[in-house]
């Protein structure tokens, strides 16, 4: 069988390779996820670099309901294998390697710090976003997609499907937006807030 890309492995967590449906819960599904948690962050790879910017790239997020009008960066992975992130607590991370671009018709991943060295990050609210608020996301040519706030939940980090927030919702123009969330344990955080928004009709 020929060896599968990181895009395609992270695409695929939980899900079966041939089906892309979720994978059946047995021991070894489970066992497997333990595994994945207990390692989080400890197996070193070589990090991947973003793809090169194209002729559109994302210049800025905002969400009105919080107050956020906040710079956008483009990242790969992290030495890790994990979805690299912002090194300051005021960027927002877009991971162009494995989601849309907005307006292209599919799904489009942000994240950002919740805490960064003791600080309160930009994504340090998102939970308080709520069902029908909006967020804004301006391109480098200087058009704006508009999407609706559709939920907001807290994950447990070891229960959340990378591959399905990747791909967004079926048939839809979605973003996601994700930040950590819970009690911190010496920077550590066991829960994940995850948004998800669908494109505003205009």
């Amino acid at each position: 069988m020929t060896a599968r890309t990181f895009a395609e492995r992270l695409r695929y967590i939980g899900r079966d390779y041939a089906t892309g449906r979720p994978v059946g819960v047995d021991d070894g599904f489970i066992a497997e996820v333990e595994r994945a948690v207990e390692r989080y962050g400890q197996d070193e790879s070589e990090p991947i670099p973003p793809p090169p910017p194209g002729p559109v790239d994302i210049a800025r997020l905002g969400i009105p309901a919080l107050g956020i009008d906040a710079p956008v960066a483009r990242f790969g992975t992290d030495r890790f294998g994990r979805l690299d992130v912002p090194q300051d607590g005021t960027t927002v991370g877009w991971n162009p390697g494995y989601c849309s671009l907005p307006g292209t018709g599919g799904a489009t991943f942000l994240a950002a710090h919740f805490e960064y060295r003791g600080v309160p990050g930009v994504f340090a609210r998102l939970s308080s976003l709520r069902a029908a608020d909006r967020v804004t996301v301006s391109l480098s040519d200087a058009s704006t997609i508009a999407y609706e706030v559709t939920s907001v939940i807290d994950y447990a980090l070891g229960s959340i499907d990378m591959g399905a927030l990747l791909a967004g919702r079926e048939g839809l123009e979605s973003l996601t937006l994700m930040t950590c969330s819970g009690p911190s344990n010496e920077g550590n955080y066991p829960l994940r807030t995850v948004v998800l928004a669908i494109r505003a009709a205009s």
